[in-house]
Order: C-alpha cells, then sequence, then structure tokens
C-alpha cells in the first residue's frame, strides 16, 4: 500500500512519509497545513513513520541525552544518528542527521504508542530542521495590522492560546497557537506556523478561569485568519497573573534569549546544527521582546488586550 506523503514547510524541504494504516496516530500530531497540488518540489530531508513488529532493537545502555513527554532520545558517539525509544516499548526509531532522514516504526497494537509517536515525530522534526538551519518553537504566532508576525513563547498555561484568541478575535491574522518554525533568509528571520486545534479554557468566554480546557477549531474563532508564515516583528513572553492590570514590561535581549531556548531544547541535541540555531535565537532575541502580564481585565476583552499592546509596545503592532 502507497504511503501517505505530506510537505511540512511551503518550500518542500521537509517530507513527511506514513503508512496509511497508522493515518488516524499521525495526524494527532500532523499540522492542519492544507495539502498542495502540486506538492512542493525538492525535498532535503523526510521523516518516514512505519508499522513494524518491532522498534528496531534494544535501546542503548549509555546515559540518555533528552526525555520529551514519554520519548526518550540518545545521540551515541559520533553524533551522526539518534536513537529515540518510547515509554510504551514497541515505538523507536532513529534519526540519520548526515543523510537527514528519520524512521520511526510502531507495532500499532498498543494505543500508548500514539503517545509515544507524537514525542517522537517532534523531536524527530527538530532534529532534522536543525540541519536545515531552522528550528521549530514551542510558540504561538499573531499577525499584527501591519503584516508582521508576532511570537508568544511560553510553558503551557502560559496564556499563549487565551491571547492569540483574542487576536484574532481583533481582527488580527495568526500562524499558530502552539508551533512555529523559524528561519532566516535573505538577512530577514521568517516565522512558519504549524496550526493544530486551539485549547481553550472552558470559562473563556465567561471571563473566567476554571483551568479545564476544550478544544476548539480555529477556522471558528474569526475574524482573523490563518496564515502560513510573516516575517518576524517582536517577541512576547506571556504569563498569568489574574489579580493584576495586563500589561507589557519590556525585558532584555538576555532575557529573550533564555526564554527562546527553554522552548527549544532540542537545538542544543545536535552539536552539528546547535551553533548555527544558537546564532539564529540570539538574532531573534534583539526584536522588540517584553513580558506580557494577563491580568483577568483583558481575559475576554480583544480591544482591550489591542489597546495594551498598542500603548505600551508601539513597536510591536505596526
Amino acid at each position: 500500500m502507497r504511503s501517505i506523503e505530506r510537505s511540512l514547510l511551503a518550500d518542500g524541504s521537509l517530507l513527511l512519509e506514513f503508512d496509511p494504516e497508522l493515518a488516524s496516530w499521525v495526524e494527532r500530531w500532523l499540522p492542519r497545513i492544507p495539502v498542495e497540488r502540486p506538492r512542493p518540489a525538492g525535498a532535503l530531508a523526510v521523516i518516514r513513520v512505519l508499522r513494524s513488529g518491532t522498534a528496531g532493537g534494544e535501546a542503548p545502555v549509555d546515559r540518555p541525552l533528552l526525555t520529551l513527554g514519554t520519548v526518550t532520545l540518545w545521540l551515541p558517539a559520533g553524533g551522526e544518528r539518534a536513537v529515540l525509544r518510547g515509554a510504551a516499548g514497541g515505538a523507536g526509531g532513529v534519526v540519520d542527521l548526515v543523510g537527514r532522514e528519520a524512521r520511526l516504526a510502531v507495532t500499532g497494537a498498543d494505543l500508548a504508542e500514539k503517545v509515544d509517536l507524537y514525542s517522537m515525530l517532534t523531536l524527530s522534526a527538530g532534529l532534522l530542521l536543525g540541519r536545515l538551519g531552522r528550528t521549530p518553537m514551542h510558540a504561538a504566532a499573531a499577525v499584527t495590522p501591519g503584516g508582521s508576525a508576532l511570537i508568544l513563547a511560553g510553558d503551557a498555561w502560559s496564556g499563549k492560546s487565551t491571547t492569540t484568541i483574542n487576536l484574532i478575535r481583533a481582527g488580527w491574522d495568526y500562524l499558530s497557537d502552539d508551533t512555529i518554525v523559524l528561519t532566516r533568509e535573505g538577512g530577514v528571520v521568517g516565522v512558519e506556523g504549524w496550526p493544530r486545534p486551539f485549547h481553550l479554557d472552558e470559562g473563556w468566554e465567561r471571563g473566567e478561569s476554571t483551568g479545564r480546557r476544550r478544544t476548539v477549531e480555529a477556522a471558528d474563532l474569526g475574524p482573523g485568519r490563518w496564515r502560513r508564515s510573516a516575517k518576524l516583528g517582536g517577541l512576547l513572553f506571556p504569563v498569568v497573573r489574574p489579580d493584576e492590570q495586563t500589561r507589557l514590561e519590556r525585558i532584555t535581549a538576555a532575557q529573550a534569549f533564555a526564554g527562546l531556548v527553554r522552548q527549544s531544547p532540542w537545538l542544543v541535541v545536535d552539536r552539528g546544527s546547535s551553533t548555527a540555531l544558537l546564532q539564529l535565537l540570539s538574532e531573534v532575541s534583539l526584536y522588540p521582546a517584553y513580558r506580557l502580564v494577563l491580568g483577568l481585565d483583558t481575559y475576554r476583552d480583544p480591544a482591550r488586550l489591542v489597546r495594551c499592546l498598542e500603548a505600551g509596545g508601539s513597536e510591536l503592532v505596526v
């Protein structure tokens, strides 16, 4: 049976191939990017997801380099082939960094492997994008009225999704609320979005926080719409403080750099790409950067949030 192919980047440089029998598993991770006809040519890296009765041998015995979710990563001596193993035992893979190819395998018999596959795909994409001079980041991105991307980087529950939704309701376009890809072309830093369904606090429509989330389809949020990419304009690092007034606090380039690295843990794994990627994040950290303190006063008030951004950092919304 022929594999399903999906291009993950606008220029077609990263390709995902997977067994049709695993489509529902892969689609949990797959960004909601429209399938292009014809598909962009020129894939430089590929992730292949296979159904197999084995994860590909025993895990290395030395100390792992990184753990993401339920998946552990090793990079044995030589640093050319990363080994991945899931907690379920039936999921694993190898990322050939020189050949720019990841081969991931699941047995398909244990539902716990779905969780493993999600983290394996994230790690594989991070490593291969690094070899392409790019880095994915756990961050949201909205598009200002002037057309530039405003990155919102932070941990889970930091307010990224709520802020992005408020900006969409205010008429701003968006790239993603969870994962973006940073790149540099011709001296310009670009941001590409990997959109997925939003996870929104159940109390958002009532203007309160419940701590419980529900899934929301981004197409229903409007009037702002999804864009695939935009040039970078600035950085926000949201933090929720419900008893305070929403405001912007300017932060230093060093603080911004630390926040960006925290949301891109895979970039320190591969020495073959880390120098270039750290240089990219150093450049990004020089853009206008603010801590966005989120109070309940703007929790469901898009107009008030936009006024706060305009008043505290006019350079962000041009």
